[in-house]
């Protein structure tokens, strides 16, 4: 994982406005990154670059140094490669995903489909010097953050901004790869091969931003599911009390064959994201020692999509390690804490071998205040709703792990986001079902899907990595996301 910064100025040779701009953003880049940062600055083809990266390693046997430079290219990448490209997955293992990467994309042939196939979360911002283009973009789900403003004719792309900046950033939308044309200065836009029914909009509030009209390489239509009434014995089920649900709807062998199916890939998606990781934590990724503490958390409410990521997860962390489990309340009686505290009682029936470490993040009026106006407020940026305010801050003292006693160690947090979108999770989306009936619930997750990746997960993205940790969500692995949307509402 790594924090990006990109600023350029056409008809520029001097660097020192991108220079100001990013020593102002510098600090809270490089606590997205924690083990490394630096930045280059270059004069080429007439425009004036200032490249800085901050890095968090989490994947190969040594870190990758970023911005990558040569005579070729330069290239900040933050994100995981889980499937999709060429890349043997032993050499990820061993040399990472940043330098194959970009060893793959300076050899291709067709740097944007290259690019359009990678699976897994990502942004970057990549300059080939030979074909004189800025390729830049985020993955479809916009599971990473990347902002994108513009200030007289300089264009920036960062990770993360402050509401001081004079610059007005927007979340750069995630529809696709784009380019931009060190020779003529136009911006391209590839689209993803499906579209979304804001897509239009998104589109040209960008335009808006660069004051440039982006060229569209293809036309694509609409993505949707076609809803199917389900047939009149499909769901007849009788009426049985709530222990027995399950048990009854197990013993058919379509929901069971889904549940089955369900289990592997959360399985495998985990296993994608903690497996690979550095053995070490927080305190011991200097000194290299032996490491026991924490190496992977969950974000834990106590619901049934954080308890199942945590009950996965058992399985592919070191049994010498234990895993921290971060519960945050703003008043000692909250909900989820309750919950929280029944869940683990679960868990240590069914992994006893394991140390949970249920870590009771308890947070006072007055720390929420003084947090939210330093340093929350301007991660959040550019969203400013009161709903991005309430949930930025439970999440940034939740990732933060720290109580009176305990900082969690943990780099890598496992999270739940994207299972409500999914799954239905939401009370709405129980309200669209008594209101219209399994059409209306369809509708429902439709449109939360096709607004997914422009509603938290950048904003979530930033305020997460602001503790040098890295976000990850199994719910939205490529995968398990390809299946579930696959199946039919009530089948979900």
């Amino acid at each position: 994982m790594c924090g990006i910064f990109c600023m350029f100025e056409a008809n520029s040779h001097d660097a020192d406005n991108c220079l100001c701009t990013y020593n102002c953003i510098q600090p809270t880049v490089n606590r997205r990154g924690p083990d490394y940062h630096s930045s280059v600055t270059l004069d080429f083809e007439n425009h004036s670059f200032v490249f800085g990266a901050s890095v968090l390693w989490l994947q190969g046997k040594e870190m990758t140094k970023q911005p990558v430079e040569n005579e070729q290219s330069v290239f900040i990448f933050n994100g995981d490669i889980f499937g999709g490209t060429s890349i043997p997955s032993d050499v990820r293992k061993n040399f990472g995903d940043t330098i194959p990467l970009l060893h793959l994309l300076e050899k291709s042939e067709d740097v944007i489909d290259d690019l359009m196939n990678l699976q897994g979360p990502y942004s970057f911002v990549y300059l080939n010097k030979k074909r004189s283009k800025l390729y830049f973009g985020r993955d479809p789900y916009g599971r990473r953050s990347l902002l994108i403003g513009m200030k007289d004719s300089a264009i920036l792309l960062t990770s993360v901004a402050t509401r001081m900046l004079d610059i007005k950033c927007v979340e750069l939308p995630a529809v696709g790869i784009f380019t931009y044309s060190l020779e003529t200065g136009e911006v391209e836009l590839l689209p993803w091969p499906f579209r979304h029914s804001n897509f239009k909009e998104k589109v040209s509030e960008l335009e808006t931003i660069l004051n440039k009209t982006i060229k569209l390489q293809q036309n694509l239509e609409l993505a949707h599911h076609t809803f199917i009434n389900p047939t009149d014995n499909y769901l007849q089920y009788p009426l049985l009390s709530p222990d027995c649900i399950f048990s009854n709807l197990l013993n058919d062998a379509r929901f069971f064959q889904n549940v089955q199916q369900l289990e592997v890939l959360l399985e495998k998606a985990i296993e994608k994201r903690i497996a690979t990781q550095p053995a070490f934590c927080h305190k011991c990724i200097k000194s290299r020692n032996p490491c026991i503490h924490s190496t992977t958390g969950v974000l834990f409410s106590g619901g049934v999509d954080c308890a199942i990521l945590a009950l996965l997860a058992d399985k592919y962390c070191s049994k010498h390690c234990s895993i921290d489990l971060l519960n945050v309340s703003f008043s000692g009686n909250a909900p989820d804490r309750q919950t929280g505290l029944q869940t683990l009682d679960e868990l240590k029936q069914i992994r006893p071998e394991r140390k949970w470490n249920f870590v009771e993040i308890n947070v006072k009026e007055s720390e929420l205040n003084l947090e939210r106006e330093r340093r929350i407020a301007d991660l959040i940026y550019p969203l400013n709703t009161i709903l991005d305010d309430s949930l930025g801050c439970a999440l940034w003292f939740a990732s933060r792990g720290q109580t009176e006693s305990y900082v969690s160690p943990c780099r890598v947090l496992l999270v739940g986001m994207g299972a409500d979108e999914l799954f239905g999770g939401y009370t709405k989306h129980r309200a669209a079902l008594k209101r219209g009936g399994w059409q209306a619930l369809h509708e429902a997750l439709e449109i939360d899907w096709q607004n997914i990746s422009f509603r938290n997960l950048a904003r979530d993205d930033r305020v997460v990595s602001d503790h040098g940790r890295q976000l990850r969500t199994p719910y939205l692995d490529e995968e398990v996301v390809e299946f579930v949307r696959s199946l039919n509402c009530w089948e979900r």
